[in-house]
């Protein structure tokens, strides 16, 4: 694949907003009773829907029962009112698990079950309101110091009950899933509020935030970091449309898969992460299920343009932990001496890129590894983007910890 140099000219265009109307024309809807409108947020915009349903001229909604009494009446505006100034006592939301669930304000002691939500702690500034958080806090020390004098409770894996109910939250945030029903039926009987947050896939990613933010009283710096992480995500789009037949086909699995010597790759989560679609590339695995494995066979006949490889440990060299690229250096050389993947043309060319999940993936993480991949995919066409400016950024604006770290290689 050769890319030339491709010039863009960016149209920027806005539109009114509609002022109150039930499907706003935003991406997501705040599941917060009270968000009458339906739309991103709570506002007096929810106030004025509110009035219309009660003078009949506007439909009822779910989210419009602010109180969740079942009734929509003055009482909601109330609720509605209380909650744009942040004096409610409680709001009720629907979480990711599709629970509706009550919670107590302000939330003086949160915990985290996964690491997720305690990253998210972390980034909207509550560190001070936690309490307690999960075993993989602990494995990666230097990323979340703020957090290593808190309560571990395991993992969603492996709950340490003991440890919650010691450390007595006001509220546990943990996953949507599998493992949901037996904390659930341990916790919630402690007089412990589970809200259910998954802050992990792009998919949801936005409006969990929103949720989390305005549970915890930080709506505003929520707001301000989905904004943040939009501007890189639009910018890519609108620089990558024009590329067409051009895009760079992709292949993507993990390191470890190589490690162990496998001859048939399952796509790893930089594809269900979307990480190679928001860097301007086709995923070659797109479209297959999620547990498919492709035979080296299969992916020497698609002949790939390049391949990305996800490390999830920092023994490859990658992550916020390592000074330097020499384990990334070594790490890569494996892969294109490999008998596997190393057999492909993308290998013989050099094009392979490895990427930390856990610093350009996870979460609100995905903007940098999209503008890492599209930087190495089309560098005259980012000429103008520093991916480590923008990791920069992310590390010391919304983290608060000192910039360092080794995220990609080459």
């Amino acid at each position: 694949m050769k890319i030339s140099t491709l010039f863009v000219m960016i149209i920027l265009a806005s539109s009114p907003l509609s002022a109150v109307i039930p499907a706003a024309a935003s991406d997501y809807t705040l599941d917060v009773f009270g968000n009458a409108n339906m739309d991103e947020t709570v506002d007096e915009t929810d106030i004025a829907y509110v009035e219309g349903i009660i003078d009949g001229t506007n439909e009822a909604t779910e989210l419009a029962d602010a109180n969740y009494d079942g009734n929509i009446d003055a009482q909601d505006i109330d609720q509605i009112e209380k909650i744009i100034v942040g004096s409610a006592d409680s709001i009720t939301v629907i979480d990711s698990a599709n629970r509706t669930v009550t919670v107590s304000l302000p939330v003086k002691a949160a915990a985290g079950l996964h690491t997720s939500p305690c990253r998210e702690f972390c980034m909207l500034g509550v560190e001070d309101r936690v309490v307690a958080v999960t075993s993989y806090i602990f494995d990666d020390p230097l990323m979340y110091p703020r957090l290593l004098d808190k309560v571990d409770i395991g993992t969603i894996y492996e709950p340490n009950f003991e440890a919650i109910a010691e450390a007595n939250p006001d509220l546990l945030v943990t996953t949507p899933g599998t493992y949901l029903d037996s904390v659930l039926e341990t916790v919630e009987p402690m007089g412990i509020t589970v809200v259910s947050l998954d802050l992990a896939k792009p998919f949801r990613y936005d409006e969990e935030l929103a949720l989390l933010g305005m549970i915890m009283g930080e709506e505003e710096r929520a707001r301000g970091f989905v904004d943040w992480r939009s501007s890189t995500m639009d910018l890519i789009k609108e620089r990558t449309a024009s590329l067409g037949e051009d895009k760079a086909c992709v292949f993507t699995t993990s390191i470890s898969n190589v490690w162990k010597g496998e001859t048939e790759f399952a796509p790893g989560l930089l594809s269900s992460h979307m990480i190679i679609e928001n860097g301007g590339a086709e995923d070659i695995s797109s479209g297959y299920s999620s547990g498919q494995k492709f035979e080296m066979e299969w992916i020497l006949d698609q002949d790939p343009d390049a391949l990305v490889l996800a490390s999830y440990n920092t023994e490859d060299g990658l992550g916020y932990t390592p000074t330097d690229d020499g384990q990334a250096a070594i790490s890569w050389q494996r892969v294109i001496e490999s008998n596997t993947l190393g057999k492909t043309r993308a290998a013989e060319e050099g094009r392979v890129l490895i990427m930390s999940y856990y610093g350009t993936a996870s979460g609100g993480q995905d903007p940098l590894g999209a503008a890492y991949l599209a930087k190495w995919l089309y560098p005259d066409l980012f000429e103008d983007m520093d991916p480590a400016e923008l990791h920069r950024e992310y590390l010391e604006d919304w983290m608060e910890i000192p910039y360092q770290g080794v995220y990609v290689y080459p």
